[in-house]
């Protein structure tokens, strides 16, 4: 109850914003209307009070879900671990009493041997080199008839010329026999301790899960309310960079400034009278000038430029879609496409735009330029229309529509169309033929890195389980935790969690750190290290050691801090290292805790993502024409309490709680005659499903280690 107080608090005390400021329009280019920020219905709080608060709410409650996960997902961990210690344990005692009880068979008759001629020796009165003490030892197990040597003369042959010997082969059994029973009672104490610890684990994973379902149980609904509040908060954001805009053309028509041609601009050299260059760190700035008036100095933009944002801003709050080029929908290309339309026609893929149009220095960046996101090893995925402030307007797909957003990390280069093609070659990077799929500011859903490739960044036992990713604070400069720290001592060893190549930096948040790039648009992160063990350039290898933990830059102590980065985006550790893959989510929301309101229905209660379920109701719709019954469905999208319910059920076939693609609303499990393999209805969507989107897993496939007919998921969607 104190946690829904916490939020109940948090929620009250955010307020309302804006009034956003109208201007006249200029002839040469549209007005950009005012988007409209929806009322507060009666009863209900009001919007946000500012763009920070409203996203560390709704952060905030994303951290605590990362925080039960990754709580849950370590303890689980640890369980699988010790099952599989104590199951090697149990073996190796199994084996060692084996072999001790066949050591005692070979050893009893030994013995037994010895006896016979022990007795023998002593009854037919042979000389024997072997003491009283050890006659009666070998006499001991004696129960033999002994007429059963028959000749006597033999038997003297035989006894003298191998008592000694079989009296040593004896003593040897025996000795072998006690030390192998020895063994076996030490493995079998250790199974038992082993088997004694797993149960324990065990217990704790079922509290945790109990613990883990009632929390998420509880942010369901918080998260719907914070969805509800962060979308209020972006429609202020688009209204508040409007704003900003327009107050910069009020400030020219003061100036009585008429934005001239772009051609007139390119070179600050060659400015019409009037009109000054724009300066950034001590150099001119091309295709933008400036004026001075009142002491005041007034950038000035091309008409062309001024167009192009205008018309970007008319497209705020329009859907997203892949590759859509409106007027009702837009993908990422799609939108920055029709800013610049008619001045330019940009190509049609992001990588073909970085070849045609001049880069500028990111110091330079001006409203109007394109912005291309990526990197050398992913290529590049992400194009938006730079406005001030560190924003842009860019078709996201994890947003679901055009908005204002920051630009983010994986910023490759800034493009000024009006000042024509490059004057030097630019090469657009090629993304490796495996590079995972990155799209409008989005990160695929799920990431495999090969199960059993992956290995903990500091050794077993040396470290504690620190702040999770995705904590709110202002200690942070994103205002969350980027990463998962790791408490552990000065100069402990930290590892590559994977193969890669090193890079070294020094900013100071960190002190000293290692990015290791593993390519595909993934990269690990190693901070506040008190010493470096690699160089830059270096390849390495899972679990070789890259430096050790310390306390420099920002920290509060002794600590790693380990991140994991698809496309530039910070992402949970925790499943990768859990897993050796993860499922990385979309819209920003968690595995298994995405809001109702983010979800479409099928049928029946079901659910998916919004895409996924048009494509598998267009699926559906196929296969009622091919069998005239309706599809089979028995799963969809699984809540994180769901996932867990699962695993605690079906450890050995349910995917670990957080990771599984059900929890982001991709995946369907199906009846009705697809859970055979071989059945006409499996036939066919093996045939036809793929046309929809929807695949079998090669993992479920036969023959692999979880053989699932019934499970499907949503892969590439349509490009239309």
């Amino acid at each position: 109850m104190e946690l829904g107080r916490r939020r109940g608090l948090r929620f009250a005390a955010l307020g309302l914003l804006l009034a956003v400021v109208a201007v006249p329009a200029y002839a040469d280019g549209p007005t950009p209307s005012t988007p409209s920020i929806p009322s507060t219905p009666s009863g209900s709080e009001p919007p946000p009070a500012s763009v920070t608060d409203v996203n560390r709410s709704l952060e905030q409650l994303q951290a605590e879900a990362a925080a039960v996960q990754a709580d849950f997902a370590k303890a689980t961990i640890a369980y699988t671990k010790a099952l599989k210690e104590a199951q090697t344990a149990e073996a190796a005692a199994k084996k060692a009493e084996t072999t001790a009880s066949t050591s005692k068979s070979r050893s009893d008759g030994e013995r037994h041997k010895l006896g016979v001629m022990t007795a023998q020796a002593y009854q037919l009165g042979i000389p024997t080199v072997m003491g009283t003490e050890s006659m009666l030892w070998s006499l001991a197990p004696v129960a033999e008839n002994l007429q059963e040597i028959a000749d006597r003369q033999t038997a003297i042959t035989r006894l003298g010329a191998t008592q000694v010997a079989q009296y040593n082969a004896a003593l040897a059994a025996e000795s072998d026999s006690n030390r192998l029973k020895s063994d076996a009672t030490t493995k079998r104490t250790a199974a038992n301790e082993a088997a004694a610890k797993a149960q324990e684990l065990s217990k704790q994973v079922q509290q945790k899960a109990a613990a883990a379902s009632a929390a998420m149980a509880d942010q369901t609904a918080a998260l719907d309310t914070a969805s509800g509040v962060s979308q209020q908060l972006q429609t202020v954001r688009d209204a508040q960079a409007l704003a900003s805009w327009k107050t910069y053309l009020t400030e020219l028509t003061a100036a009585k400034v008429t934005p001239p041609a772009a051609a007139v601009l390119r070179n600050p050299a060659r400015l019409p009278a009037g009109l000054a260059p724009l300066t950034r760190r001590g150099a001119a700035v091309p295709g933008v000038a400036s004026v001075t008036t009142a002491g005041r100095t007034v950038r000035v933009l091309s008409a062309e430029t001024i167009r192009a944002v205008n018309q970007a801003f008319n497209l705020v709050g329009k859907p997203y879609g892949v590759a859509a080029t409106g007027p009702d929908k837009y993908g990422c290309l799609g939108a920055a496409r029709v800013a610049w339309e008619p001045y330019t026609t940009l190509p049609n893929l992001v990588g073909k735009v970085y070849p045609d149009y001049q880069a500028v220095p990111t110091a330079q960046i001006q409203p109007g330029d394109l912005l291309v996101m990526g990197s050398k090893s992913l290529g590049l995925v992400h194009i938006g229309v730079a406005l001030d402030n560190g924003e842009m307007i860019a078709a996201d797909e994890s947003k679901g529509a055009v908005v204002v957003t920051t630009v983010p990390d994986n910023l490759y280069a800034a493009l000024r169309p009006t000042l024509g093609a490059p004057a030097k070659p630019q090469v657009a990077p090629v993304a490796t033929s495996d590079a995972y799929p990155f799209r409008c500011g989005n990160t695929a859903t799920s990431y495999d890195v090969g199960s059993g490739s992956w290995t903990w960044p500091l050794p077993d036992g040396t470290y504690e389980i620190g702040t999770p990713f995705g904590q709110a604070g202002s200690e942070w400069s994103s205002g969350f935790h980027t990463g998962q720290d790791f408490p552990a001592a000065i100069g402990t060893p930290v590892r590559a969690v994977t193969s890669g190549v090193v890079r070294i930096e020094h900013p100071a948040w960190a002190g000293n750190l290692v990015r290791i790039d593993h390519g595909n648009g993934l990269e690990t992160l190693y901070a506040h290290l008190s010493r470096v063990d690699v160089t830059d350039g270096q390849q390495v290898t899972a679990g070789q050691q890259i430096g050790a933990v310390g306390d420099k830059g920002n920290t509060t102590g002794p600590h790693l801090h380990f991140e994991v980065r698809l496309g530039g985006d910070p992402v949970n550790p925790m499943p990768f290292l859990a897993t050796g893959s993860a499922s990385t989510g979309w819209g920003g929301y968690s595995n298994g805790m995405i809001p109702a309101s983010k979800l479409c229905a099928i049928t029946s209660g079901h659910m998916l993502r919004c895409d996924a379920a048009a494509a598998y109701l267009k699926l559906a719709a196929a296969y009622r024409a091919r069998f005239g019954t309706t599809l089979c469905i028995t799963d969809s999208y699984r809540s994180y309490a769901a996932q867990v319910s699962l695993y605690q059920r079906k450890p050995s076939l349910a995917a670990l709680p957080g990771t599984s693609n059900h929890g982001w609303g991709v995946a369907v499990d199906l009846c009705g005659g697809i859970d055979k393999y071989n059945s006409p209805q499996y036939q066919w969507m093996k045939a036809q499903a793929p046309a929809y989107g929807w695949v079998h897993p090669a993992w479920a496939e036969p023959g692999r280690n979880r053989e699932e007919p019934w499970h499907w998921e949503f892969g590439q969607p349509s490009a239309t």
